[in-house]
């Protein structure tokens, strides 16, 4: 009882009360316009995957990060054994998701005050409720049935949910929990949108509290059953046996400079940029019209660049600054990083090369970092605009980001070439701009610029040119080269100093 009382106080009222102010206007939203009866319009509100996956659950964790973490040990020696503790403590949780769930239910009655009470299905024609709805018919006999299973169902899956929060909060520290926990909530938001995963067998939290998304495939509940209760007995057996534990994730120390290089690269700043010009990319390209076309055309628009023999001023403009964002930062890291050592850095440094290895490493974390957002992005434009994310899609994507991430690598390394041999970083850049201009020649094997999907010969859009595997080829060898340059040669012209 004093868990509870406990548990009960901070932000956990403010939440049930945002939750039943927000669900109540949901449902009132969802009645206008539709005269089904109550306990249809109970079952549609209640079942409705957005308002759960959006909404409700994040409300959910958001409740429970108030209290997943242990208490003092004054608290837990009152209960003997840690154990106990650990189950009198879900049980206070299993409480407030009673009390989640009978807030949540209240709003959606209220909100069908004065709907008709017949008891027999009344489906009505069109529209994502009625698909819904004849999902449930079904599999159950009337809505009432439907409603309690579907009710019942979230009540203990948000308890399961409960638990498995309350074991990440104590085998690891908070920022590591709360990184696991936002990756499950993202792997439940994307099972919805993304094909592929619809097909693994995979248990997120959409399917341990929402009924419906385990009756869409014909093993997918009893998958979750067991994935379920195997997942709970190992949470009350280490919560029994190995509660004493604790997992750290240790950050691997490097030496040298490489540390210092990547703190400068790889700064908060740089990082918005990146971010920023992918967004800017994509809204850009959602304004010029995405309606109608599908994943795998989308992607192609995102990543189509420019072609050879013609000059698009367009095209050129959005291919230089989807390449050029990284390339710009990381040559005025170059600069700063090998003209303005401090003294500190300087006794660091045995050898030149010291310095080319750190280049190297925190550019090619940078890079990496750019290709995660050029990745993810796109899929977010996909999921806002309700496009399917096929394993075509997938492949497309896969492919358009790793060819650019090995072009941005090739012209990097030939601005840190430049530098070498000039000592100019700007010449550098200035000198990757005209290379690139030479797209308006027939050279289908320029390696800059090779990661532009219109050189590239795709059966999704009847292109003739070269064939991706003989493009990424042509970009690999030009990177080894470059690489193999360096280390040879190249890095005994930088500064030391």
């Amino acid at each position: 009882m004093n868990l509870l009382r406990k548990n009960l106080s901070g932000g956990v009222r403010g939440t049930l009360v945002g939750l039943f102010i927000v669900c109540l206007i949901f449902g009132l939203s969802v009645r206008v316009g539709t005269e089904q009866p109550l306990l249809q319009h109970c079952l549609a509100v209640i079942s409705d995957h957005y308002y759960l996956l959006y909404f409700m659950l994040p409300m959910f964790l958001l409740l429970c990060f108030f209290v997943i973490e242990d208490d003092s040990e004054a608290v837990i020696l009152r209960y003997k054994t840690y154990f106990r503790y650990f189950v009198h403590k879900w049980l206070s949780l299993v409480v407030i998701s009673f009390i989640f769930m009978a807030v949540q239910l209240l709003a959606i009655v209220v909100s069908g005050i004065g709907l008709p009470t017949d008891g027999g299905w009344m489906i009505a024609d069109g529209g994502a409720v009625q698909e819904l709805l004849t999902v449930f018919s079904s599999f159950f006999a009337s809505p009432a049935l439907s409603f309690a299973a579907v009710t019942a169902y979230m009540f203990v899956g948000l308890c399961v949910t409960a638990m498995i929060l309350m074991w990440i909060g104590h085998f690891l520290l908070r920022s590591s929990a709360i990184k696991i926990i936002l990756f499950l909530y993202v792997l439940s938001t994307l099972s919805i949108k993304i094909g592929f995963l619809l097909e693994l067998p995979i248990t997120a939290f959409n399917h341990i509290v929402i009924l419906h998304h385990n009756l869409t495939s014909p093993h997918r509940l009893m998958i979750t059953a067991i994935t379920g209760i195997l997942l709970l007995c190992v949470i009350l057996w280490t919560a029994k046996k190995y509660w004493h534990h604790q997992l750290t994730f240790s950050k691997r120390q490097w030496k040298g400079i490489t540390p210092y290089y990547c703190k400068e690269l790889i700064n908060k700043k740089n990082v918005i940029i990146l971010s920023a010009m992918v967004i800017l990319m994509v809204v850009w390209k959602y304004l010029q019209g995405a309606g109608g076309i599908s994943g795998e055309e989308w992607i192609i628009r995102l990543f189509a660049g420019h072609g050879t023999g013609s000059f698009h001023i367009l095209s050129f403009m959005e291919m230089l600054l989807l390449n050029g964002a990284p390339i710009y930062l990381l040559a005025a890291f170059i600069e700063k990083a090998t003209t303005g050592h401090s003294a500190f850095i300087t006794v660091r440094l045995k050898k030149r090369r010291d310095i080319l290895v750190g280049i190297l490493t925190s550019a090619l974390l940078f890079v990496l970092i750019y290709g995660i957002f050029l990745a993810a992005f796109p899929i977010i434009g996909l999921s806002v605009m309700g496009m399917t994310i096929d394993t075509g899609t997938l492949t497309l994507l896969g492919l358009s980001v790793g060819m650019r991430l090995l072009d941005i690598a090739a012209q990097a390394l030939f601005i840190i070439g430049i530098y070498c041999l000039a000592g100019q970083i700007t010449a550098g850049f200035i000198g990757l701009v005209i290379i690139n201009l030479f797209c308006m020649a027939p050279i289908e094997y320029l390696p800059f610029g090779l990661s532009s999907l219109a050189r590239i010969g795709l059966p999704q859009i009847g292109a003739e040119g070269i064939t991706s595997p003989c493009a990424a080829l042509i970009l690999l060898v030009t990177n080894a080269l470059f690489i193999s340059w360096l280390f040879a040669a190249g890095y005994k012209r930088l500064p030391k100093n």
